[in-house]
């Protein structure tokens, strides 16, 4: 892994002073992920947990369509639930965790990778049924990636970049907003994740012309500019809570135009 991706991940695992330091196994094991490993939502919801204990059924989001007019569109909302997955594990709210599988299960399918992913929606119900979250938490990321796994095996790397970017998309909108309501700056200096989302933006840049001016690619990848422009403070420092609802607002935006037909 380079040691950009190394320490991004580690940025997100202990983004603030008074979180404990990750330890040398911990350590050792973020710096040997492969090169295409990003944090996953459920590091960056733990380090906000830690900060701001917010109320995370608070931040559920009425059910949504399970089937959208294009596979990009598709994509893009099968991440913001994955995302979803995650906020209600850290509410511990298992009816939620299954409602929401079932809906990344059927945009899989709508997708042509359900099949892929329908034993993992039976483990998700099960796990939820016995309130194991770290499992869950688990289930949730190895869905995630037996979907982008399906997407990379037909070479649709436009799709699989948008799964990323939903759930992250979804994921700085709810970072946002828990900062907004603790009104701890600690809280907003986790949406400083510059490096993230010039990842993210960086492998739609390096998509074929043809797909990465599609307007869902491209909607996308600007709002991924704008939302790195609000994280930049000047020397360097993280945001600070007005910035903080500014990035949620503009997740937030690109989450409702693409999360209707």
């Amino acid at each position: 892994m380079s040691n950009t991706a190394a320490l991004l991940l580690l940025a997100v695992l202990v983004p603030a002073a008074g979180l404990a330091a990750l330890t040398e196994s911990q350590r050792a094991k973020a710096e040997s992920l492969p090169a295409v490993t990003v944090p996953t939502p459920a590091e960056f919801f733990g380090a906000i947990d830690k900060v701001s204990r917010p109320d995370w059924a608070a931040f559920y989001r009425d059910p949504g369509p399970t089937s959208f007019p294009t596979r990009p569109q598709t994509a893009f909302n099968l991440g913001a639930l994955v995302a979803d997955g995650y906020i209600a594990v850290e509410a511990q709210d298992g009816q939620q965790v299954k409602n929401t599988g079932k809906d990344i299960v059927a945009l899989a399918r709508a997708l042509g990778v359900g099949e892929n992913v329908l034993a993992r929606g039976k483990s998700i119900s099960d796990f939820a049924d016995k309130n194991d979250w770290f499992a869950l938490r688990e289930e949730l990321e190895a869905t995630t990636n037996e979907v982008r796994r399906a997407m990379a095996d037909q070479r649709d790397e436009a799709l699989s970049s948008l799964i990323l970017a939903g759930a992250w998309m979804r994921s700085l909108q709810a970072g946002g907003r828990a900062a907004e309501l603790s009104g701890e700056p600690s809280a907003a200096s986790l949406l400083g994740q510059k490096e993230l989302i010039a990842y993210l933006h960086g492998l739609l840049r390096d998509l074929p012309e043809k797909v990465r001016t599609g307007p869902v690619v491209e909607r996308v990848g600007n709002a991924f500019a704008s939302v790195g422009e609000l994280m930049t403070v000047d020397g360097g420092g993280l945001p600070d809570l007005e910035q903080a609802g500014a990035i949620q607002a503009a997740c937030a935006e690109l989450l409702m135009q693409l999360g209707s037909k």
